[in-house]
């Protein structure tokens, strides 16, 4: 009997034809998902913090009424590179832990940027679950590059 390991992870990236600057500016403000995703109708900071302050804790509500909560754990105007935590969702999440990062690249030939969009799961993820959040990234990162423009 072999079993296969699932991938516990899932990794998108883009283009964007803009300076890293100009993509980090959008991204370091913790709420940026409700600016710049059609699919998210609000993101708050919950606990009094600002939008760029590690620990601070955001609450996104999706036009579904689905909610999830955010814990930001990284933000590193050094490296472009932001990560949060999952701490909270209704309907539950499916599985135990996800870590989300979003990390931009200078692209010095055209002075664009690479941005990069994962997420790390506990391993009680389903496949179907790391597909969708493949799917869900590449289609966030195409509108996120349309709505900068």
């Amino acid at each position: 009997h072999i079993h296969k390991k699932m991938a516990t992870r899932a990794l998108a990236s883009a283009v964007f034809d803009f300076p890293i600057d100009v993509v980090w500016n959008h991204l370091r403000d913790f709420t940026f998902n409700a600016k710049l995703i059609s699919t998210i109708q609000s993101s708050e900071i919950l606990d009094g913090r600002s939008a760029d302050s590690v620990g601070a804790v955001r609450k996104s509500t999706w036009t579904t009424g689905e909610t999830q909560q955010h814990r930001l754990i990284e933000l590193s105007d050094q490296n472009y590179r932001l990560a949060y935590e999952l701490v909270a969702a209704e309907p539950a999440a499916e599985n135990l832990a996800t870590i989300t990062t979003i990390s931009l690249t200078r692209v010095t030939e055209t002075n664009s940027t690479l941005v990069q969009w994962s997420a790390d799961f506990s391993s009680d993820i389903s496949a179907s679950a790391v597909n969708f959040a493949y799917d869900s990234f590449m289609e966030n990162l195409k509108e996120m590059r349309k709505n900068m423009a």
